[in-house]
């Protein structure tokens, strides 16, 4: 997380700061349904058998993360953010 928020102040206005924040978005919304899936399932730091909450807070952390990969991965390959064009 820290790199991306380094790497933000680099990168060009327009189409990819528009996709920087919502790659931004969706990992940070990924990050918390996981986190909450965690806490709900430990009782006494004890893990307990996932039922139909968690395994719902899976599914939307999912599809949260393959939406922010989808985005990272038009930052770097589709505006070219982060790479050396020194080649």
């Amino acid at each position: 997380m820290l790199a991306g928020m380094i790497e933000l102040s680099l990168v060009p206005e327009g189409a990819p700061m528009t996709d920087a924040w919502v790659h931004m978005g969706a990992m940070l919304i990924a990050f918390a349904l996981f986190a909450v899936r965690l806490v709900l399932r430990l009782d006494h730091l004890q893990p307990l058998a996932p039922d139909r909450i968690s395994l719902m807070l899976d599914t939307a952390g999912f599809i949260a993360l393959a939406i922010g990969g989808w985005f990272g991965g038009r930052l770097v390959y589709g505006h070219g953010v982060g790479r050396d064009r020194t080649e």
